[in-house]
Parts: C-alpha cells; sequence; structure tokens
C-alpha cells in the first residue's frame, strides 16, 4: 500500500529524472557534478531513497535549480496526471502489492509514457474518482475478483477452521449455537459480551456489533440480531483472534470498510465464520440428496436453511463456497438484492461471478434491472405476504429456468426474499443462478420439472429490445444507441463496397 513517506520518494525521484533529461544530462554526468554515485542517484530516481538536505543541496546546484523547488511536491505538467494519481487514494482501493504488482516500477513506467497514455491514465483517473465517489467500489471489485479467481473456495480457511473445531472440542452439527461461540470467546479469550448498550445509541441502531479495544475486549452486539447472526458475529470475531489478523474494522458493518486490507481480511473472517456454521461434509450431504429430487420443493428448500443456524446469506455462500469443488458446478453467480418498500426502489448489494460474465446487469448505477429475474418475484411475494401479515418473520423462495434474450445462455435460478432485522422497510432476496449444461443436467434432477417455469431475461431494460415486455419499466435506450451505431457501420461497409468499382 502506498505510505506518505513512499508517495515523498516516488515524487523526488520522478522531478529529479525531468529535470535530468530536459538538460539532456546522463546519470553519469549527474554524478560527476554531484559528487554522488550513480548506483545511489539511480535509487533516488527510482523512488527507494530519499536524499539529506545536504544531498539535495548538491543536487540542485549540480542542475542548476533552486533547493526549494526540488523539495517542493509539485511535478512538471506532463507529469500531473501522475500525481494526481498518487495524491488520490485510488491506491488505497486498488491493491496492486496483493498482485505481485511493485507500485514504483508501475509509476516510473507511467512516468516515460507516451502523452497519449498520459491522457489515458488521467482519463481512469477521473473514473476512478467517480467511482470511488458513488460507490466506493474498487476495493470491492477487486475482492470479487480475487474471490472469482480461486474460484470462492480457500482451502487454507478451511483446514483452519476443522484445526480451531478440534481444539476446541467442537463436533460437526448443523446447529452451532452462539453460546457454544460466546463461551470461547469469554473463558479462553476473556472477552466481554454485551447484548445491550450498542441499542442505546439510535445512529448505531444498522451497526450489528462493534468491538472495543480495551485491557479486557468487549464486543457489543445489536440486541436486533438473530440468533444465527450473533453466531456469525461470534465466529468472526474468533476468526481474527484465531488466524491472527491485526489489520482490520472493529466496527460490523461492510459501510466502514473502506479500505482493500479491511474489506479482505472482513471476507476471510466471513468465510471462516460460515465455514464454522456450515460445515462441509454435512452440507455437501444434504445437497447431494436435494439435488436428486425429481420436483423441486420450496418447503424443503426453506427447510435445508432452516437445519444450520445460518442465515439465508450464508447459507447461499456456502453453496457458492462448495460446488466448484464439490459438484462440478463451476459456472454460476450470487447475487444480493435489498428492496426498500418505502421508495420501491432496488439495489444490488452482492454480487458474485464464477465462470460467466451473465446476471442481470451488475452495479448499473444508472440502468434498471430487468425485473423477470426471479429475485425480483420473490421480493414482490414477501412484500405481499407482509401486507396481509406484518409480524411474518419467515422466508419465502423461487425458482425460475432463465433463458437470456440475446444469446440463449441459461440459467437455473433459486431465490429467497427475507425482510431484515436492523433497517426498517428493507426486504432482501439472494440469488443463485447456475448455468445450464450437460454437467448441471447429471446433477440437479429436478432441472426438468415441468412445473419450474420458463422465463426469457435479460440484463436491464436499457440493453433489451424484448417487445412484448410487461414486466418493463425504462425504454431500451441502451440497445438502440448500439442498434444505431451497427445500423450506420452496416450502412457505411454497403457505401464502401457500392464504390469499389
Amino acid at each position: 500500500m502506498m505510505t506518505k513517506g513512499n508517495y515523498i520518494k516516488l515524487i523526488f525521484g520522478l522531478k529529479l529524472k525531468q529535470m535530468r533529461q530536459d538538460k539532456n544530462m546522463l546519470l553519469s554526468e549527474l554524478a560527476s557534478r554531484s559528487s554522488l554515485s550513480v548506483s545511489y542517484l539511480n535509487e533516488i530516481e527510482s523512488g527507494k531513497k530519499y536524499p539529506k538536505s545536504d544531498k539535495i543541496a548538491l543536487l540542485a546546484d549540480a542542475l542548476g535549480v533552486s533547493y526549494d523547488k526540488m523539495v517542493s511536491l509539485k511535478l512538471m505538467r506532463n507529469l500531473i496526471p501522475i500525481e494526481d494519481f498518487l495524491e488520490s487514494n485510488i491506491l488505497e482501493q486498488l491493491p496492486l502489492d496483493h498482485y505481485g504488482i511493485d507500485i514504483n516500477k508501475l509509476i516510473l513506467l507511467m512516468a516515460s509514457s507516451s502523452p497519449q497514455l498520459s491522457a489515458l491514465i488521467a482519463a481512469f483517473i477521473e473514473m476512478a474518482k467517480t467511482s470511488e465517489q458513488s460507490q466506493n467500489n474498487f476495493s470491492r471489485t477487486a475482492l470479487r475478483t480475487f474471490k472469482e479467481f480461486n474460484d470462492n473456495y480457500f482451502d487454507e480457511i478451511e483446514v483452519a477452521v476443522k484445526k480451531f473445531m478440534k481444539e476446541n472440542k467442537i463436533t460437526e452439527s448443523p446447529r452451532i449455537e452462539f453460546s457454544h461461540l460466546k463461551a470461547i470467546l469469554e473463558l479462553k479469550y476473556k472477552y466481554e459480551i454485551d447484548e445491550s448498550s450498542l441499542n442505546h445509541y439510535p445512529d448505531l441502531e444498522e451497526l450489528r456489533a462493534v468491538v472495543l479495544k480495551q485491557k479486557k475486549n468487549k464486543l457489543l452486539l445489536n440486541k436486533r440480531l438473530s440468533e444465527a447472526q450473533r453466531a456469525f458475529v461470534a465466529g468472526k470475531e474468533l476468526a481474527y483472534i484465531y488466524l491472527g489478523i491485526k489489520d482490520r474494522s472493529f466496527i460490523y458493518s461492510s459501510m466502514r470498510l473502506n479500505t482493500f486490507d479491511h474489506l479482505l481480511n472482513y471476507f476471510k473472517a466471513s468465510y471462516f465464520s460460515t465455514s464454522l456454521m456450515i460445515n462441509s461434509n454435512l452440507l455437501v450431504s444434504d445437497l447431494e440428496a436435494f439435488f436428486q429430487r425429481n420436483k423441486w420443493d420450496e418447503n424443503k428448500f426453506l427447510a435445508l436453511i432452516n437445519k444450520y443456524n445460518a442465515t439465508t446469506e450464508m447459507f447461499f455462500q456456502r453453496i457458492t463456497n462448495l460446488s466448484t469443488k464439490y459438484f462440478g458446478l463451476n459456472k454460476l453467480f450470487f447475487l444480493r438484492f435489498n428492496y426498500d418498500a418505502s421508495s420501491k426502489e432496488y439495489k444490488l448489494s452482492n454480487e458474485l461471478r464464477l465462470n460467466t460474465r451473465r446476471n442481470p446487469g451488475g452495479y448499473q448505477a444508472n440502468e434498471h434491472y430487468c425485473r423477470r429475474w426471479v429475485s425480483f418475484e420473490t421480493l414482490t411475494k414477501m412484500e405481499m405476504i407482509l401486507k396481509k401479515d406484518k409480524k411474518f418473520n419467515g422466508r419465502t423462495a423461487g425458482i425460475i429456468h432463465s433463458k437470456f434474450h440475446d444469446s440463449n445462455d441459461e440459467y437455473l435460478c433459486i431465490s429467497v426474499a427475507q425482510k431484515g432485522n436492523l433497517q426498517k422497510n428493507i426486504l432482501s432476496s439472494l440469488t443463485i443462478g447456475f448455468q445450464i449444461d450437460e454437467n448441471l443436467r447429471q446433477k440437479i434432477k429436478f432441472l426438468d420439472d415441468p412445473k419450474i417455469p420458463l422465463r426469457i431475461v435479460n440484463d436491464t431494460c436499457e440493453k433489451c429490445m424484448l417487445t412484448d415486455c410487461k414486466e418493463r419499466v425504462a425504454p431500451p435506450s441502451s440497445a438502440e444507441r448500439i442498434e444505431k451505431y451497427n445500423n450506420i457501420e452496416k450502412a457505411l461497409q454497403k457505401l464502401k463496397e457500392d464504390y469499389k468499382g
């Protein structure tokens, strides 16, 4: 990650190199004039070292510039995009070092690039800033890609969970209770668990928990959390301790995770807790039996979720962890939609794609998701149930065989909707979609259930040219622009062919 010290070294190195090159001076010539070695100057220009004041004075004299100009953090005009890049917090959001990219070398490469590439970098920075301001998605996109590269299965965490269970005498069971994990935190790690104080602060009512780092660590839980949610938080806190994770957020809310390191470690702790709560051996066995059913059964599926002391999202996420490794189902997506019943707005709050680019549009800021997806159907169904029974606290499920209008890609999509317990008027739907291929047909027998409806879908209304769509909520503006552009290209091609002779 880019620190202030590294930033100053890089800026100084870039300025020194620019000044030297502007005077058509070789590195050896500057070394001779300043009485400094070539190797030392090379380390300065590459951003590895920052010279002391006496050496800066020697360099300023050798280049014929003032000391103040040498130490100024302002770069020349052609390097301004690099300066903007370094001054922004994009490098905090873009974890290049986690992917083995040397930031210093990247910056030096950018500095020696052509004017055209510099312009491209400047445009990229402006786009990145807009993204940061709207949804702070840089880190989240990087994390999502990281999970996709690993098929969302992390063997080292799975092994750590098994070791933790053995050390703490936790047997394989579909219900790991909060009381058990609470006891480990209190007795083994000397935590104090407080399940009431957090709710005395109205502005914190949407936080799941807060950890106060004191002589005796205190875990403050939101009293509105369900049993499964409390167990999940306790499991995550145990994960941070057991995995030795120091760089973390002490606020249990995804809204407070702004750096990649915090987000990555939050994910690792979540994965650990979910793996602890939903044992892989037990779930794989249950899924094998369920997939062999000839008919889809909503009640049986919901009963399977209820069997485990887990939230619906934990259950779906666990399926995405295990599907590739144990079932060979490596083409899937996961979606979480939040629906605000008061404003009638939908928000895609979580997304995962494995070996597929298709789903209802990704993080679209200005377009409307296709309302034909089962995600929206289950949300509508849940809203109708709650209108009749405001105290309903259960789940509702749905399944649809989805086929894309423009590509004919097909997915078996299972969705579960429920109401939240921390945010008023918020309903959520969790959806997993498996791409239909021969392997899926062999693994999931109820795929051929005639009661599963087939529905033509698309990404967003704006991208869809389907003409008889009753669910459409916006005109196909993006699709029409693309069609117009393609028609112009075809007409130009025909024009060239007609006038060849």
